[in-house]
């Protein structure tokens, strides 16, 4: 009698956890998308949400995309404006902070290998330059600076600047 109450319960256990296992592996239907909208990213920490920043992003890649160098070939190929980021900047010995900073990455184009180095130099110091005046007029606090980088098209850095330096030699690598 006992052999059989526990044969029965197993069974119908057994029968009830594969009913409810049925049911929990159908896939509820999305709800439907609003008829005429366009629905927000899900994700936009990879994006520039803030429209006046996004223009302002779109207005830097048209100006650094229209650079030319020598004979009137383009400085650069390719310009990328990232979302803005906290970048952990040393703050005196052992310290740090956070800044907020706006990632601009160019790529170097076919007008960049006709300059001299110090073209190149004095080059990226007017970008860096307008970068930083442009990213003043968005009034936000902290205050966004730039993070400019520098690389050719097969991805070798040849700069990555925060700050100019002082002595003028903010390139490495294209000597």
């Amino acid at each position: 009698m006992k052999q059989c109450r526990l044969i029965c319960g197993t069974k119908s256990m057994l029968l009830f956890m594969a009913w409810f296992t049925a049911l929990g592996c159908q896939p509820v239907p999305p709800p439907p998308a609003p008829a005429g909208q366009e629905l927000p990213p899900a994700y936009t920490s990879r994006q520039i949400t803030d429209p006046t920043l996004r223009q302002l992003a779109e207005e830097l890649q048209n100006w650094a995309l229209k650079q030319v160098g020598l004979g009137g070939q383009p400085l650069y190929s390719r310009a990328e404006v990232l979302a803005p980021v906290q970048t952990v900047m040393p703050y005196g010995v052992g310290a740090y902070q956070q800044e907020p900073r706006l990632p601009v990455i160019l790529t170097t184009g076919p007008g960049w290998a006709g300059l001299a180095r110090a073209d190149k130099e004095a080059k990226v110091a007017e970008m860096f330059r307008t970068l930083t005046a442009k990213l003043e007029t968005f009034k936000v606090q902290p205050p966004l600076r730039p993070t400019l980088t520098i690389q050719t098209p097969q991805g070798l850095e040849l700069g990555w600047i925060n700050y100019l330096d002082p002595n003028g030699k903010n390139l490495h690598g294209d000597e």
